[in-house]
């Protein structure tokens, strides 16, 4: 799928998409998303929320899953997502790259790097179940 495709596709089953997420690029192997920053996000200490970083990863996870298997991916169910919290994000705007690490007939698995300005920040991965092939 290409990017406004998947756009698309969220607008019609997530349409406040919008306000967590943004699809800058869509590589062969890779997408890069970027979360703008909301107050929402924060957590005592003024920092970003673990569980909205553990979110941005499973989105790209998401999004990249979708560009590869195409829109029957649309059922596809977060199977295991594991982060490693690497250091303090600052309150901006947050950017992450997730590449394909293996593709399979019922698994997909990617690993997303979430950055904070020039910081890495976090790491995770992220598998996902696909639905059964008719």
């Amino acid at each position: 799928m290409t990017i406004p495709e998947i756009e698309a596709l969220m607008d019609q089953h997530f349409p406040d998409w919008r306000n967590f997420s943004q699809i800058i690029a869509l590589g062969v192997q890779d997408i890069t998303l970027k979360m703008p920053f909301h107050k929402r996000l924060l957590r005592a200490g003024g920092t970003i929320s673990g569980p909205a970083m553990m979110a941005f990863a499973d989105t790209a996870a998401y999004y990249l899953t979708l560009a590869h298997v195409g829109p029957t991916a649309a059922s596809a169910a977060t199977a295991n997502l594991d982060i490693h919290f690497l250091s303090r994000p600052r309150p901006i705007d947050m950017t992450c790259v997730a590449r394909v690490l293996r593709l399979g007939r019922r698994l997909a698995v990617s690993a997303v790097d979430i950055h904070s300005g020039d910081d890495l920040v976090a790491h995770a991965t992220v598998t996902y179940a696909l639905p059964p092939t008719k």
